[in-house]
């Protein structure tokens, strides 16, 4: 057998491909700033890529990644696994699957690109629980739909997809607890544990109902009881990958998918794998192939032209493996796909003036005081929306209408006296203390200076558009009515207390959502909305959910649907009942 190499068809071409050469170089940020170097220090934090601008999106008819490769041919196979599902990534949205497979008792085979299963991330999430219902936490499902269709996604999304969502969340959870249980680990509401996200706005002062945010993420339980809010995540994807081992499910890793197999209009039959050595490995699948390869936010080129604005993410936490893999083998067999993506985002990333993280571990993500509803403006001094959008929401204004994707903080001296006496103190992305404060003020992440025309000097902005900008948000202090922007009054506090203080903050993207096409029972769709045979998406591969923006409103979405829909892809493959 040849290898890949020899026919021209490397690992390389499959996944990334024709003309992706300059897309890793790093490039500099348009408009105010320079190019950031690090990533955010996040518990998360997996891998750095590096830094764009807006100006490197490609022009529309330059899309390599729809160019399909030459078939690959059985002569250039090197071996033939029959077995009734594949499922094709080993990480959120595919272990659940593998689980539920297994537990099923069919012969499943999971491919995964990466040498081990997935990072575990923060949380899950889900609806009317067992874990809700018993601490009387309740959830509306025509509200939440509207609320999800209307605020979050500008009526972009599909709502059926919400319900189904909504709808299987709760039964999904009540499974999942129960094998977390059975390993001796469990799962907690986080309205529950009283762990709360900087500046989710629920319960805290100054939230407003009109953003409509939901505390829906579920965190994993160590062994000793232990949760996020003491610093322990457990390896929860190693428990998924553990489990479905146990029932049966068999891995491969740095066995990456590189083709899918389809006659024609037909279904898709097998998907094709590239091993350590360059060999294909043929995995013919009787029941199905679920895609859950993940994002393409490490595909620089693909992201920009989806969702232009997502390359001002001066840093990133995505993993550098999530190049789209799942999304282009669906294209190069027919499959459609959402006309934009959406950006998974942390807003307030605290840098030096230069777009730096500080050196050292003592500077939080988030500088102190800097991620709450305090007065922000973009570089010109200009002011931006309104500062006490729930949880990630300050990141859409930041990279749709700013020119680099940054934002400043200001507040004065009188801090103490002029925030409510309940504000956030942090958690584990910031720490909102003097202490915090004088260390990053060391740091580079703060400055101080004894007038706002000295302030204004030290963060580069126009002089005139920011004093005029100050001027303006005192007058609506003082009226006690945000007439711009609508934010809570309770942080309608004037600056006019020397010193006074500027932190920047960036965007920092984690993954895209969006991708290929799905109906409601998470099967591919082909280009006239029809579904293809075999083929399943789920989590950041699959489309039909998300519009534009990513729902800051509602904690967990990402992760809690993905796992919930390849669940439910695998049941549709089984003829198993859902809601």
């Amino acid at each position: 057998m040849k290898s890949s190499t020899e026919h021209g068809l490397t690992r390389r071409h499959f996944l990334t491909g024709a003309a992706l050469a300059g897309a890793g170089a790093a490039i500099g940020l348009a408009g105010c700033t320079s190019s950031s170097e690090s990533a955010p220090e996040t518990p998360d934090d997996d891998t750095l890529a590096e830094t764009g601008t807006a100006d490197t999106a490609p022009e529309a008819a330059a899309e390599p990644w729809k160019v399909a490769p030459e078939p690959i041919t059985d002569d250039q196979i090197s071996e033939t696994i029959d077995c009734d599902i594949v499922i094709v990534g080993a990480g959120i949205s595919g272990l659940p699957a593998s689980m539920l497979a297994a537990e099923q008792g069919v012969n499943v085979h999971v491919v995964e690109k990466a040498g081990s299963y997935g990072n575990a991330r923060l949380c899950t999430s889900g609806f009317n629980a067992n874990l809700h219902t018993e601490h009387d936490i309740h959830y509306d499902r025509a509200q939440f739909i509207a609320d999800a269709w209307s605020i979050s996604n500008g009526v972009q999304g599909r709502m059926s997809s919400y319900g189904k969502w909504f709808d299987n969340s709760g039964p999904y959870i009540n499974w999942l607890q129960g094998i977390m249980q059975s390993k001796g680990y469990d799962l907690v509401a986080q309205q529950v544990n009283g762990f709360k996200v900087t500046n989710d706005g629920i319960g805290q002062s100054g939230y407003d109902s009109f953003w409509t945010a939901y505390a829906s993420m579920i965190y994993f339980v160590d062994k000793d009881g232990k949760t996020l809010d003491e610093g322990v995540n457990p390896d929860w994807t190693g428990i998924m990958a553990e489990y479905a081992e146990e029932n049966g499910a068999t891995f491969h890793y740095n066995c990456p998918a590189v083709q899918l197999v389809r006659d024609g209009d037909g279904p898709v039959t097998a998907v094709i794998c590239e091993n350590e050595v360059g060999d294909f490995i043929k995995f013919n699948a009787a029941k199905g192939i679920l895609l859950a390869t993940g994002d393409f936010a490490a595909d620089r080129e693909m992201m920009g032209y989806y969702n232009r604005s997502l390359l001002k993410a001066s840093t990133t936490i995505a993993e550098t493996k999530n190049t789209g893999d799942g999304h282009k083998m669906g294209l190069w067999i027919g499959a459609d796909i959402d006309d934009f993506a959406c950006g998974d985002c942390f807003p307030f990333v605290g840098v030096t003036l230069d777009n730096k993280r500080p050196e050292g571990n003592t500077s939080k993500s988030y500088a102190a005081f800097a991620s709450l509803p305090v007065l922000m403006v973009d570089c010109t001094g200009r002011r931006l929306a309104a500062e006490n959008l729930p949880f990630q929401g300050f990141s859409i204004p930041k990279i749709t209408a700013t020119p680099d994707g940054a934002a400043f903080s200001i507040w004065d001296s009188a801090w103490e006296q002029k925030f409510p006496a309940d504000y956030p103190r942090g958690d584990y992305l910031s720490m909102n203390t003097a202490e915090q404060l004088e260390i990053d003020l060391a740091n580079g992440v703060i400055f101080q200076a004894d007038t706002l025309e000295e302030l204004a000097d030290i963060a580069g902005f126009d002089k005139d558009i920011f004093l005029r900008n100050v001027e303006r948000y005192n007058e609506l202090c003082a009226g006690g009515v945000d007439l711009d922007f609508y934010k809570d009054s309770v942080w309608m506090t004037p600056i006019d207390t020397p010193p006074y203080y500027v932190s920047k903050h960036i965007v920092s993207i984690t993954s895209t959502r969006g991708g290929l096409k799905i109906n409601d029972e998470m099967q591919v769709l082909d280009k006239a909305g029809l579904p293809i045979g075999g083929l399943y998406a789920a989590g950041n591969t699959a489309g039909s959910f998300y519009g534009n923006v990513y729902p800051p409103n509602i904690m967990g979405t990402g992760i809690g649907h993905g796992q919930c829909f390849g669940w439910l892809a695998v049941k549709d493959m089984l003829g198993m009942e859902v809601l």
